[in-house]
């Protein structure tokens, strides 16, 4: 497992770790371990990957007009089978992950 992606709360100099992040993400399935706001630890078997997301099917979902927080990652949660989202600094590591498994 790969070590927290941020140590401090400023976003710029951890971005290549984001980055890195979503990349996986986005290239397959990752276990995520993070501490929710109530402070207890969760691991989220999650993806960005299109292959696996479902399909779009409410334009309006698609097109929000909300801005963007840039501390905040959504994923699909596979397991739960929705849309998650967790900060960045809650992150205490993560792996790729065998799906299905």
């Amino acid at each position: 497992m790969i070590d927290s992606l941020n140590t401090t709360a400023d976003q710029t100099s951890n971005s290549w770790q984001n980055d890195f992040l979503k990349q996986l993400l986005r290239e397959g399935v990752v276990s995520v371990v993070f501490t929710k706001k109530d402070g207890s630890e969760r691991v989220m078997i999650s993806t960005l990957n299109p292959e696996l997301l479902p399909a779009q099917t409410d334009i309006e979902e698609a097109v929000q007009k909300k801005t963007p927080n840039p501390e905040i990652l959504a994923v699909w949660d596979l397991e739960a089978q929705g849309w998650r989202s967790f900060r960045y600094d809650s992150i205490i590591g993560f792996s790729n992950h065998d799906w299905p498994n």
